[in-house]
């Protein structure tokens, strides 16, 4: 049984590191549709390309630009608290768990004080199986949950990818993952 617990308000460091983090995943998101520019390049003809790629090259500079002040921002953030100083060093400690995933995870769980335990994290970010029965009938092998913080989830299998293959193949299997995906939405 679950007892009703008032959320603490996070931090200001947690607020910030949150809309910092948001910020950064949009500054992906366009350097992403401006590098895959690229991928046209054998179908159109190269002065259309060249001309394309001449004016999306001051963009991708900006774009990197601004995503390493972001990171450097959310860093300088980290330090500047002694507790979550102290907490990224020993969650970036775990093989496979780099910066943006350590800072993920301390945005997401409010300074490690927002579960009293880790079932609960890990019902959270989706991990964790649980069977479909319906009252005394087991009907259906065990899933994890459809509403659970997908973006939780993610961040909980790729990080045992690096470990397990390293970064390039880690990297490949989830672009082909995502590839997959945009295929079978464009079906």
């Amino acid at each position: 049984m679950h007892k009703f617990r008032p959320e603490k308000v996070s931090t200001q460091s947690i607020r910030q590191l949150r809309l910092l983090f948001t910020e950064r995943e949009k500054v992906l998101k366009a350097l992403a549709l401006f590098e895959n520019t690229s991928e046209n390049k054998g179908f159109i003809p190269k002065e259309v390309f060249n001309a394309v790629a001449s004016v999306n090259k001051p963009v991708i500079n900006q774009l990197r630009k601004t995503l390493k002040s972001l990171e450097e921002k959310m860093l300088a953030i980290i330090e500047s608290d002694d507790k979550l100083s102290r907490q990224h060093k020993l969650v970036t400690s775990i093989p496979g768990i780099g910066m943006q995933t350590a800072i993920y995870l301390l945005i997401a769980t409010k300074g490690f004080e927002a579960f009293d335990n880790w079932r609960q994290l890990a019902c959270y970010a989706g991990v964790a199986p649980f069977p479909f029965q319906s009252g005394t009938s087991i009907r259906g092998r065990t899933k994890v949950h459809h509403k659970s913080a997908s973006a939780c989830r993610q961040e909980a299998q790729i990080a045992p990818q690096y470990v397990r293959y390293g970064s390039c193949q880690a990297r490949q299997g989830t672009e082909n993952i995502l590839r997959t995906k945009s295929e079978r939405r464009q079906i």
